[in-house]
């Protein structure tokens, strides 16, 4: 199946005769998610945010809508403003190997459209102040949706899963035969690129950026990530990727990384005491899970 434009991958352990009702508790959660946030759902709540830019109407936000958008709101802070969901506007800009479409002028007047902090929150709901302006909380919400799944499972007594959304998945267990969960890791090798196989047991996983589709400018290569101040590619890793106990805690580790330059990224994902890989803009693998990979 199919969640936000992404593949859908679902394994749940059918020890208990449970399996095809747990999996249909499953599926509902991810047509709840994706109707309720999905940026491209005619009446979600994004939807309709985007729908109100400039006009002054507030979309009225629920529990769950608001402690989202208070997550992606510390999570621009904390990136000091450059992790910013306003940004999707400007790949209009470039083609997908990183020409720039748009002048100097027409790229200074699309940067007016940009800017989280632009987004009004109050007991009326939310609101974005230019006519416009659109956010796009896809790649938060999918990780969001992997940790509801496996939170479901767990309640529901599901001991062996797999949960994977694109980039972004989650296991319970083990495998149900005691093999453990692996997933394909594709880095950098040569000329060419090459999979390591990741163990991945009650574990979440999630990755960012993609070093086989980097922008090129000047010769150099760039992430897909612009700067919200500049409109410019952002000089930064171009994937990371880290597991953590939950998966919105990976996605915000490696999402945060990717908002910092080179140096800086690394000695922060060197602070957090996770295992990560990243992949430089010379194609270098870095972190604790390189070795192996480069080794395998």
């Amino acid at each position: 199946m199919h969640a936000f434009g992404k593949a859908c991958h679902l394994v749940v352990d059918n020890l208990t005769g449970r399996g095809p009702e747990l999996l249909e508790l499953c599926k509902a959660e991810i047509s709840r998610l994706e109707h309720k946030f999905g940026t491209f759902q005619p009446d979600s709540v994004i939807s309709r945010i985007n729908q109100g830019a400039g006009t002054g109407v507030f979309t009225p936000l629920d529990p769950e809508s608001r402690s989202l958008i208070k997550f992606v709101t510390a999570l621009w802070t904390r990136s000091m403003h450059v992790f910013d969901p306003t940004t999707r506007i400007l790949r209009e800009c470039y083609t997908a190997d990183g020409a720039l479409l748009a002048s100097p002028e027409q790229l200074k007047g699309m940067l007016r459209l940009v800017g989280w902090g632009q987004l009004e929150v109050t007991d009326q709901g939310a609101h974005l102040a230019r006519k416009g302006m659109v956010v796009d909380l896809n790649s938060c919400v999918r990780p969001y949706l992997i940790d509801s799944i496996k939170k479901i499972l767990i309640r529901e007594g599901a001991k062996h899963a797999l949960i994977e959304l694109e980039q972004d998945i989650a296991t319970i267990g083990k495998q149900p035969d005691g093999a453990n969960w692996l997933i394909g890791v594709r880095f950098p090798k040569g000329s060419s690129a090459a999979i390591h196989r990741l163990k991945l047991n009650d574990a979440s996983f999630a990755l960012r950026g993609d070093f086989e589709r980097a922008m090129r400018v000047n010769g150099e290569r760039f992430s897909q990530s612009l700067s919200p101040v500049d409109g410019q590619p952002i000089p930064g890793l171009l994937a990371v990727a880290v597991t953590a106990d939950n998966c919105l805690a990976a996605c915000s580790a490696a999402g945060m990384a990717m908002t910092r330059a080179e140096p800086a990224a690394l000695n922060w994902l060197a602070s957090l005491g996770l295992p990560w890989v990243a992949i430089d803009r010379d194609l270098n693998c870095h972190g604790p899970m390189a070795a192996g990979m480069q080794s395998g």
